[in-house]
């Protein structure tokens, strides 16, 4: 995970008095996602996810932009999402991921199913107060033959618990996480998102903070000489 120096830099990112009133210019067109670029010193994206995540094409913008991305700028998220399709979900935690610049998720509302996966992938997570999280497994559906929706089942079932693991990894217990598998669903008002952001945080500043395991020392071997054969009488 990206360093970025935190409370003051971000309030000020999240401003909303700046000296002039624009937003930036508009990139984007009326079947891709868009988003706001203002170019100062870095630069500075605002990307707004209001509506569920929908099929991949849709966010090869913001992937190209996230990719372009360097070390000294900065992308804000501003979700307010019932989730939606897990492949547009995977094409733009791509692109987070791999990016070189800060990622800032800010909850300003329903963040659910995908979104909260979204959320989570992203560097720091900003709580409004009317924020909600819903966290539930991956559906799907499929057809075909017998042997293909079967194949295809196996699939979906071991990428999406490996997706839920590393995603809601300190944030959700062990036995929270088990109850997603096995289908049930967890709500969260912006007071618990809060809480269980910071035990993530502190869980994963304790585990960077471990030392490394010292490697096992050599046992030395030493041959046992053959002994020599009793003479035959």
């Amino acid at each position: 995970m990206k360093n970025f120096n935190k409370q003051a830099n971000v309030n000020k990112l999240l401003r909303t008095d700046h000296d002039d009133d624009d937003d930036g210019d508009f990139v984007g067109s009326k079947t891709t996602l868009g988003y706001f670029m203002k170019q100062k010193v870095a630069t500075q994206y605002t990307v707004t996810i209001d509506e569920a995540f929908t099929e991949p094409s849709y966010y090869r913008g913001v992937v190209s932009m996230l990719m372009g991305a360097s070390e000294e700028d900065t992308v804000i998220f501003l979700i307010n999402s019932p989730g939606g399709r897990l492949s547009g979900l995977l094409t733009l935690l791509e692109g987070v991921n791999m990016t070189e610049a800060t990622t800032l998720a800010v909850l300003v509302g329903e963040c659910s199913s995908a979104a909260s996966m979204f959320a989570l992938h992203c560097d720091q997570v900003f709580v409004s107060e009317n924020a909600t999280m819903l966290c539930h497994n991956v559906s799907y559906g499929t057809n075909g033959k017998g042997s293909d929706v079967l194949a295809h089942v196996n699939h979906v079932a071991k990428t999406s618990e490996k997706l839920l693991r590393s995603t809601y990894l300190n944030f959700l217990s062990e036995k929270e996480v088990l109850e997603l598998l096995n289908g049930q669903e967890i709500y969260l008002d912006s007071d618990e998102i809060k809480a269980r952001l910071e035990q993530k945080q502190k869980a994963t500043a304790d585990q960077e903070q471990e030392p490394e395991p010292e490697p096992e020392a050599k046992v030395k071997r030493t041959k046992l000489k053959a002994q020599p054969k009793e003479p035959l009488l």
